[in-house]
């Protein structure tokens, strides 16, 4: 804790952090007149770490008019609550807490003073960059307040990861030929990267996906409970009267969609919902 009557640099009178007004009693560790008030009766709002606030004359006189202290000849006075240059050492640390075994290196860092207290680098304020990455952070200081901070950095955790083993084309299920599993560095939470085999088996790609390249959860829809072209069973439910008969998938569809059926007998057409795999329910006369 600093002082209240320390002088700080440029001959200001030291500010606590958690100072948000200058007080009587700060006034008082220079202007000996001021003692006279109550040491916690708040005059003028402190300033933001860093940066002086210079009580003049002509403003000093407005003060003691107001709170009847005799002040015939009053003198400018300067406050400040002290800052420096943030710490590269300190910001990684803090940086380390979030990503304990991630391997974290800060190529440029905040420069304007920021006032004494905690860094907090939370995840949400890391964004990859073309050239790394941008972390905003903020130190604490003071009654709950918070000075914004950052750092371009190089992160890089050890992940694993799916890889395509060749060419995947859109729109075919995915088979353990398929792709194949690796463990690389990579920036945190640089895509929903799939990290398990299982996870990609029997999914459909949405797009081609070319021989080495990670392969992520939102490239993948989930398979079809019916392909177009599959036999189905078709049950048929009117009341109490419940029939069941087989049918020809005119179409793909998930558990709830409505497709296309064909009844291969009559080649008449109607529409069915999807239940389950090969299996679709109509509601009704055919």
């Amino acid at each position: 804790m600093i002082p209240l009557a320390a002088f700080a640099l440029s001959g200001c009178l030291a500010l606590a952090p958690s100072a948000d007004v200058i007080r009587a009693r700060d006034l008082a560790a220079a202007l000996p007149e001021w003692t006279a008030l109550d040491p916690g009766t708040a005059l003028v709002p402190a300033p933001i770490p860093g940066v002086q606030r210079v009580l003049h004359a002509a403003e000093l006189r407005r003060l003691a008019l107001r709170w009847n202290i005799d002040a015939s000849a009053p003198r400018e006075v300067c406050f400040l609550v002290p800052a420096a240059a943030p710490d590269p050492a300190r910001m990684l640390a803090a940086m380390q807490r979030q990503l304990p075994d991630a391997r974290i290196e800060i190529l440029e860092a905040s420069r304007q003073p920021a006032p004494e207290g905690e860094f907090e680098f939370p995840l949400s304020g890391l964004h990859l960059a073309p050239a790394g990455g941008y972390w905003n952070g903020y130190v604490n200081y003071g009654l709950r307040r918070r000075f914004g901070v950052w750092a371009r950095v190089k992160v890089a955790v050890s992940i694993k990861r799916v890889v395509a083993v060749h060419n995947l084309p859109a729109g075919h299920p995915i088979e353990p030929a398929d792709v194949r599993l690796e463990i690389q560095d990579s920036f945190p939470g640089a895509g929903r990267i799939l990290s398990e085999v299982a996870q990609a088996l029997g999914r459909i790609p949405r797009r081609p996906i070319a021989a080495g390249t990670a392969i992520r959860a939102e490239w993948l829809d989930e398979p079809k409970q019916v392909q177009r072209g599959d036999t189905v069973q078709v049950d048929v439910i009117e009341g109490a009267a419940h029939l069941k008969l087989e049918g020809i998938a005119q179409a793909s569809g998930s558990a709830g969609e409505m497709i296309p059926i064909e009844n291969p007998a009559s080649k008449r057409r109607f529409r069915a919902r999807v239940e389950s795999k090969g299996k679709v329910v109509v509601a009704g006369t055919l």
